[in-house]
Formats: C-alpha cells, structure tokens, sequence
C-alpha cells in the first residue's frame, strides 16, 4: 500500500464518483486499520485484454523479444549456440524446472525446455565466461542463455505451452533501453525552449506538446539549424496530447538545433530523445524553459571515469551573444572561458576538450550578454551501465529545492549533486521522504564549488524510495542524478529540483505501449495529507480522471500503466492537488526500431 496505493475494480459502470476504503493484509490473514477514504471518479474507460503470449529469439540479433498478442513487451540480450547449434523453427516451452543440470553438469536456474534436448535459462552457474561480456554473442551448446538476474521473468512470464519462433531473421536494426525523467511544469506557457535536438544517424528526437485548454492551439515550432531557421505550424486539439517526431519533418534531417514552441494558447513542451552511439545506448527527456535568460546554473557536470558532457546553448535572437563559462570543480577551483553564440542558432560545447577540463566534476555558471536557453548533456559509460541523460538549467537560484523521485534499491545508484556559486560556506539541511515517513541530515558546502552526496551511501537509505528537500542558507542550485543497472533497461537520468512546491503540475509526456514502464513520482512536504486529482489527456482525445491522497512528509508513486484506460497507450497529464506538492515523472523502457 505504501508503494502503490491504487487498486484495480472492473465491476462499476462509467461515470460516475466512488469512494473506498482499503486495508492490508499480511502473509497470517491479520486484517491491517482501514485506510483514509479514496475518491475516484470513473471515466468512459475500457479494460484492454493483452492479448496472447509469444517469444522470438533472434539468432541474428542475439536478442529474444516478448509479445502480448502484437505488443512488444519487453526485449532481452541473450546468447544462443555456437556454430549455428541452436534449432531454427517454431516450438512451445515444453516445461519449467526452477534449476537444471545441463550439459557437462552446469547447473542453470530458471530452465524453460523447448525441445527435450534444448531450454531457455539463466547463464549457468560457474561459468568461465563473465556473463557481462558473453552475453549478446553465440556462447551454449545450443540452449537460449539469459542475464542471470533477469532469467527469471520469462520464467513466470511465459506458462508451459508458450509458443516460441527461433529465426535468423533480424527484428530490429537497433535496440535502445534505459530510462529518463523530468520534473513537471508548475504552469503552463505561450512559449517554450529548448537547446537540446539531434536527427543524425542513431538518434531520435520528438517533441510532446500538451494542450489541457477546451480549445485548439495554433503551435509554430522554430528550428533553430546552423544554416538557417526552419519553421513549421501544428494544430494540438483541445484536452489532448500531441507527439512531434522530428526526425520525420522536412528540412531536419540529419539535423543539430535548438527549438522554439509559440502557441496561440498556454500549452506544455516536454522533448525525449532515444539513441544508440557506440557501445551506449538511452534515452533522455526534459520539460522546456517557458523563458530566455541571461543566466543559467548546473549543479551537475562531469568529465572523468568515462563521462562526457556537452553546453548546449540556444541563441534566438539576431546578433552575436557573448557567454561567460564558470566551472565550479569539486574541491573548490573554478575555470572560465569565453565563447560567442551565433544569432539565431544553437552552440554546442563539450567541455571535455576545454584547457584543464578533463577528469573533472563540476557546477557550471552560464553568464550571457543576451537572453538565450541552455542545457547540459553527458553520456557515460559507467561500469556496465552505458548511457546518457540531460536537463535544462535553472535561470535561478534557491534556497529549498525539491526532488520526488529517488531510489537506492537493487540496481539502482542516486547521487544529490549541489552548486554553491556564492562566496561563503552555507550550511544544508536534507530532508529525505519515505513512503512511510521522513527524517533530516545536514551538511555544510564550501563556497564556489559543486558537493556530491552519494544517496544510497546514507545511513538508513539503503534500499528505499525517496523524496529529498534541499534547504539552504544561501542560493544554490540541486539536481539529482541516478544510474540503473538492471541489462535490459540499463541507463542513466538527471533531473534539476523544483525551486518550490506547487498546487499544479503539468507533463506533455507520458507512454506506457510496448515496453514501456511509466511511474508518477510525489512528494507531499505538508504535514497534512495532499488530494489529488489527475487528469491524463490521450492522444487520440479521451480523458481519464483519477484522484490518490498522500500522507504528510511521505513519498508517494504510482505505475501509471496499471491505471485502466491508460494501457499502451501516449498521454499528457495535468496534477491539481489542495496542497503544493512537488511532481517527476519516470519512465523505463525498450524500444525495437527498424529492421
């Protein structure tokens, strides 16, 4: 209950308000105190049946895909036989067995027989061979091997008589997994920013507009390319979401620009980025800036241990920009340089290659003569976890900041990264929300530099869901960082904090089709209990409408994908709560793309 606090009734007609009362019950049958009241009102909603269970192990791609009727549902690295050992054709799991003795006495977990000689299962026990490094290339006698912490969900995926094709055919040119986040938008605007965009080869941009007015808005989207601005006019029906593939618009092919969204009415812009570059492969999202200005501030930034960091800065307007970079290092050095941005189009700076920049971890201060929009991307190869993320600046600083999202359970690494720009030390509290409650630490940070708190270091952090508020004596800037290390969604995301909390949120993005994972992620800082009411806008124009309570100084998270009505399926959502709260959406995921 504290983790998902929703439940699944199929048996009330549409339309109208119900109230519930829940209570838990443990693994002896003892009957927990009845929760508060919950109030949902049920929407013209449906119930979308899966479909059928399939498996396709591609021996060319090494990778073997799951369906529920003509939904992809998740993807997995694999390895199959040597020299071509692996029979092609068409067969059903035969049998489960939880451990196995294969070949040569190899003990492998979580074996699923598809022949009476031939299983689907774990990567055998005491293997010579890391599994991190075999996995994804021919390695067995001829069995189906599998990451052996994720063997087992297609063990209790997949039932006895499961149909499974076994083919040399390629189902995906490029596989992209891992995951992104983004903070919401407290309001809604005419117009919005963003630096961020690349079409070349292994990358995919789309912009997400949100549009929660009864009316349809007239959206102009500026590209903002070296050689020139290429403009384009979309209409975003009333009540609806609408997606944006850039890589499809004419003029942006193969394409480094920064954008500009102009409505006739206030909407939300929200961009995601999917990309495979090398041995990396994410995807990255962030909420635009509603605003130009002259300053721009990044707690986070890194060059060492395999990091790459990226400025992007957009320059709108019609004559030349001069920009003052301030580094702020871990440790309290700070490098600046100069650089000028072209009128009307958008600079990039990896800061990598900057003078005395390499190997470093550092805030950043981007100081402009003229307004313009930044943003910071890094891509990483973290042990085994290769990716990237990226987020918009903050044109401010604050002396509370607020995060939502964070976990430190299995799989998953959360740093709280902080930029103190000021001249003297300030003194910190940290209030860390749990699902069940909250407590407080501090610390002091010196000035001129940027302070990284490894989260899931923290006495009494271990394994948890949390929420963090940031309070400062002086202004500084707070983003938080996460690495997941699970191999099919392996990746990394980074989300800048909210200056404060707010009674509305509004997020342009939302997905939960194919292998898509989406979560609603907030943080109640009240003492007392938040209401809720969510509005989730479909693209294809239906609404549903679900209210949740969040207890005083908890942490709250719904899997959005479970609610009815929001099956695989895009959306945008508009949050109004009695009480300010803070909001972060999370999404995990695999993508197949092309063959």
């Amino acid at each position: 209950m504290d983790a998902f606090p929703y439940f699944v009734d199929y048996d009330v007609p549409p339309g109208g308000t119900y109230f519930y009362r829940v209570a838990s019950v443990d693994a002896y049958g003892g009957v927990g105190e009845p929760s508060f009241y919950l109030r949902v009102t049920i929407g013209d909603g449906f119930y979308a049946a899966a479909g059928p269970k399939r498996m396709v192990c591609s021996l060319s791609d090494q990778r073997i895909y799951f369906y529920e009727g003509d939904q992809l549902v998740n993807v997995m690295r694999c390895s199959t036989g040597l020299n071509n050992s692996t029979p092609a054709g068409n067969f059903r799991i035969l049998a489960h067995y939880r451990t196995h003795i294969g070949v040569g006495g190899a003990i492998c977990d979580y074996w699923m027989s598809f022949t009476p000689r031939h299983g689907i299962h774990s990567w055998p026990r005491g293997s010579k061979v890391n599994y991190e490094t075999g996995l994804g290339a021919p390695a067995s006698h001829g069995c189906i091997r599998l990451h052996p912490l994720e063997a087992y969900w297609p063990y209790y995926w997949a039932p006895d008589g499961t149909p499974l094709t076994v083919t040399h055919a390629s189902l995906s040119r490029r596989v992209v997994s891992g995951c992104h986040v983004s903070v919401g938008a407290p309001v809604t605007s005419r117009e919005w920013y963003f630096a961020e965009g690349y079409t070349g080869d292994g990358f995919d941009t789309y912009l997400l507009l949100s549009n929660p007015s009864s009316q349809e808005a007239v959206v102009t989207v500026s590209f903002f390319r070296a050689d020139g601005v290429v403009e384009r006019r979309y209409s975003v029906a009333a009540g609806s979401r609408f997606t944006l593939p850039v890589d499809g618009v004419e003029g942006l092919e193969d394409a480094e620009f920064g954008m500009r969204v102009s409505s006739s009415l206030e909407v939300v812009a929200e961009r995601a980025m999917y990309f495979t570059m090398g041995r990396r492969d994410d995807g990255t999202a962030s909420v635009g800036s509603p605003r130009l200005s002259n300053t721009w501030y990044f707690a986070e930034g890194c060059t060492a241990g395999g990091f790459e960091t990226y400025l992007l800065m957009l320059n709108p307007n019609p004559s030349t920009g001069r920009v003052r970079l301030d580094f702020l290092l871990e440790g309290g050095v700070t490098s600046s340089f100069d650089v000028e941005l072209p009128p009307r189009a958008r600079r990039t700076v990896k800061v990598d290659d900057l003078p005395g920049m390499d190997g470093k971890a550092f805030a950043v201060v981007v100081s402009s003569d003229l307004p313009i929009v930044a943003e910071r991307a890094e891509y990483f190869d973290k042990g085994y976890v290769r990716g990237g993320h990226a987020s918009v600046g903050s044109p401010v600083l604050s002396r509370e900041w607020h995060f939502a999202e964070g976990c430190t359970r299995q799989f998953f690494e959360e740093y709280l990264l902080l930029g103190n720009p000021g001249v003297r030390s300030t003194r910190v509290q940290l209030h860390y929300r749990l699902p069940e409650g909250s407590f407080s630490t501090e610390i002091s940070v010196p000035p001129r530099c940027r302070y990284t708190i490894p989260v899931h270091s923290q006495p009494g952090l271990a394994g948890r869901d949390v929420g963090i508020s940031v309070y400062s004596e002086v202004p500084l800037v707070a983003e938080r960082a996460m690495y997941y290390d699970l191999d099919s969604h392996r990746g990394g995301h980074d989300s800048l904090g909210a200056p404060y909390p707010s009674q509305t949120w509004h997020f342009a993005e939302g997905y939960t089709d194919g292998a898509f994972d989406c979560y609603l992620l907030v943080s109640n800082m009240n003492p007392d209990t938040a209401n809720l009411s969510l509005r989730f806008f479909r693209e294809d124009g239906r609404r549903f409408d679900y209210g949740f309570q969040v207890r005083g100084g908890t942490r709250f998270t719904l899997h959005v994908d479970d609610l009815p009505g929001l099956e695989r399926t895009a959306f945008s959502l508009f949050i109004l709560s009695d009480r300010p709260v803070v909001a972060e959406r999370a999404t995990y995921f695999v993508m197949a793309l092309g063959r």
